[in-house]
């Protein structure tokens, strides 16, 4: 339990231990103070056995007990004050620090597995640390001076006494030794099941509406039951093989108090124990152990916490990618290639996804990347904007590697357009002015006009006040795509990244979101993602991607007069686009 303490302390950091051992002090006090009623029964007995007691006796004993109750809550309030907001503040700096190294981790450590890790993190572990972590601090420092208080005072009364007490305590810690061993076997089982209850329950609402669409929200729960009932079964085997060692604290405490009696009575007998000792003795007898019971009660919490911590060590050991890259860039135009891929290899984990990719891109230029599903398109554009960095080879933007420029620089030149949207629950305004948090709404109207989505805002009941759900829910995907692009508008970089940026609209959002990325693009060097043909034929150069590898670079009159993988790609889609229009007019 001290090792615990001292890993809360150093949890904590210099600046907050400082505090919280400055409250040992006022917790020893407050331990003497709550004492003061055994030490007053003993000396007021010993006035009332020799009869000496006066009434003036009386009113000191009053005066005494008065006093240490109110020095006991003036104790109390500055231990608290020093050590139990302590959790708040420290715990307050700690999200922040997650945060920002949730932020410096690569995209890679974002699965689904570490989403819930992460979810459990915040919402269970790091609540559970904040409103426990100085309360058991504050019990283990308080328990252990109450207890040593209290053996030091039977000593007084006789050595034998102490030495009982003191044997009693040894052989508590010894069952408490192995009772915290089986708890933390059982606390790591506890909360990875834990772990799993959140990631279960963040699968099944995301797949809801694809449930529901099949009519299947019962059998789809099947997983979340089965985490339920695991959840539960981890949570009654932890307190059923817990209990056994509880029980056996409560029998050593009372042997241990019977002990102490027939041992106060056998020296009470012999003349070497007064009677005003016994009889003070008798009158706390049955709370001698009380603070050492309500120190190992604290076990439970004691392992629940140091698994919390251990989960929350594991992420803040996730190595971060370096970002502290000195390198400055060259004003746009004055390097040779505005990007350079040069011969980029990189795999997740043991799984090569991309291998020996080189390719160029000018100021002005569009590249196009092509390819089957799983070539590794997504990835190329990914590496630019380092969501992770390359295995092999290297990639650089105006001639400085992108390891070497700090990411405020790195992502100050690029914006990028997803395929999928994400816009935060907040207000148009303030979804569009994250490409530049200072625009003022008159640059951020320019923006929206430009991406085609001023006069669906301008429709909508509070204008750009209006908050959007979360993830742009109360939007349509074509509108909050247009968001996005406005956004990326505003922020005016000289790099795009576009990623299946119109695989998922309507045909009537679809020619709004390419006029809007005209906007976007002009003038700009891009590097786009797509399958269709309209988005791809104009571009400057195409890279077809093959299973990880460039099969084939080129212009598009190029590539389709080599008659190589790409034109076989063009062929298969003309082929289902005139099958298509073939049933649309068969159908009129």
């Amino acid at each position: 339990m001290i090792s615990m303490v001292h890993r809360i302390l150093v949890f904590c950091g210099k600046k907050y231990a400082r505090r919280i051992r400055c409250a040992y002090l006022f917790a020893f006090l407050k331990s003497l103070c709550q004492n003061a009623p055994v030490f007053a029964a003993v000396w007021i007995f010993g006035k009332l056995t020799d009869g000496s007691a006066a009434l003036s006796d009386v009113f000191l004993s009053a005066g005494f007990l008065l006093l240490a109750l109110g020095l006991g809550a003036v104790f109390q309030n500055l231990s608290d004050r020093f050590q139990s907001s302590a959790g708040y503040e420290v715990f307050a700096e700690k999200r922040k620090e997650f945060a920002t190294h949730l932020r410096r981790l690569p995209m890679g450590y974002f699965t689904a597995g570490n989403l819930g890790r992460i979810s459990s993190i915040l919402s269970a572990d790091m609540v559970f640390i904040e409103e426990n972590s100085m309360n058991i601090v504050a019990d283990v420092v308080s328990d252990l001076f109450a207890q040593g208080v209290l053996t030091v005072f039977l000593c007084t009364l006789h050595p034998l006494l102490g030495l009982a007490a003191f044997v009693t305590e040894m052989l508590a810690a010894g069952i408490a030794f192995f009772m915290n061993r089986e708890s933390m076997r059982n606390s790591a089982a506890r909360q990875k099941v834990t772990e799993d209850l959140a990631s279960a329950v963040l699968e099944y609402a995301e797949g809801m509406a694809v449930s529901k669409s099949f009519c299947r929200t019962g059998e789809s729960a099947g997983e979340l039951r089965q985490s339920f009932a695991r959840s539960r079964d981890a949570n009654l085997t932890f307190e059923r093989q817990h209990t056994p060692w509880e029980r056996g604290l409560q029998i050593l405490y009372a042997v241990g108090g019977a002990s102490i009696l027939a041992l106060a009575v056998l020296l009470y007998g012999r003349g070497q124990l007064d009677s005003a000792s016994f009889l003070g003795l008798t009158l706390f007898l049955l709370n001698l152990f009380a603070p050492i019971r309500h120190l190992f009660q604290l076990d439970s919490r004691l392992t629940i916490m140091e698994n919390c911590l251990d989960r929350l060590d594991a992420v803040f050991a996730e190595p971060p990618l370096p970002m502290d890259g000195t390198k400055a860039l060259l004003e746009p135009g004055r390097a040779d290639h505005e990007i350079e891929f040069d011969h980029v290899g990189f795999a997740y984990g043991e799984e090569a996804v991309l291998s020996d990719i080189s390719f160029t891109a000018d100021r002005g230029q569009m590249i196009a990347l092509v390819g089957e599903s799983g070539s590794g398109k997504t990835t190329v554009a990914n590496l630019l904007a380092r969501f992770w960095d390359v295995g092999q080879g290297e990639i650089r933007l105006r001639g400085v590697s992108v390891k070497e420029l700090p990411l405020e620089t790195l992502m100050g030149e690029i914006s990028m357009v997803f395929q999928k949207v994400y816009l935060f629950e907040d207000t148009i305004f303030n979804n569009i002015a994250m490409g530049r948090p200072a625009a003022s709404l008159q640059e951020v109207e320019e923006a929206a006009k430009k991406a085609r989505c001023y006069d669906f805002i301008e429709r909508l009941p509070y204008g750009f006040d209006t908050v959007v759900g979360e993830g742009g829910a109360t939007l349509s995907g074509g509108e909050a795509q247009r968001i996005s692009i406005a956004r990326c508008i505003l922020k005016d970089t000289p790099v795009i990244v576009l990623d299946e940026a119109t695989a998922s609209v309507d045909a009537d959002n679809e020619a709004l979101i390419e006029e809007a990325l005209g906007e976007l693009c002009r003038d700009k060097t891009v590097l786009v993602i797509a399958h269709r043909l309209n988005t791809i034929r104009g571009a400057d150069k195409i890279v077809v991607l093959d299973r990880g590898r460039i099969a084939e670079t080129g212009t598009h009159g190029e590539l389709t007069a080599r008659n190589g993988l790409y034109c076989r790609m063009i062929e298969a889609q003309e082929r289902m686009s005139g099958g298509w229009h073939h049933e649309k007019e068969a159908e009129a």
